[in-house]
């Protein structure tokens, strides 16, 4: 159980993640997302492994125990999420992209956001945590 000082910390470093991203993005995003397909998945790539290396590091420098992986990266992820969803009803003022880009956009958003939930059940599990893959919530 993450205390409710940890909490904040956490929530406050996954909004300024999503808040230095949006800026980012704001100034080079023309480049990720619009010069082709190829490019926008290796952006996706690029962010995926950038949110996971985030909270690798902020669970080391909290030395938070592993098996609450899952349990941190929830709480990192959802300021963002709730960002992203108001940046996406005002794309293109928000971003400085063309509409056309914004499905790409937000599905590097939501391939980033998953990469980071994988890596966490995956980290929680190596040492031995129970999640809801190992309780049997979720069937063959």
């Amino acid at each position: 159980m993450l205390r409710d000082r940890d909490s904040l910390i956490y929530a406050a470093i996954g909004f300024s993640v999503w808040l230095n991203g949006a800026l980012t993005f704001w100034l080079g995003g023309t480049a990720l997302f619009e010069s082709g397909p190829l490019v926008s998945v290796l952006s996706a790539i690029g962010v995926a492994i950038a949110v996971c290396m985030v909270l690798r590091g902020t669970m080391a420098w909290r030395k938070a125990d592993a098996a609450q992986s899952v349990t941190v990266a929830v709480v990192m992820a959802l300021p963002g999420l709730f960002g992203e969803a108001a940046r996406q009803l005002v794309f293109p003022w928000a971003t400085g992209l063309q509409p056309m880009t914004q499905p790409a956009f937000a599905a590097a958003i939501f391939f980033s956001n998953g990469v980071l939930l994988v890596y966490a059940v995956w980290r929680a599990r190596s040492v031995g945590a129970e999640t809801f893959l190992s309780r049997g919530d979720i069937r063959r």
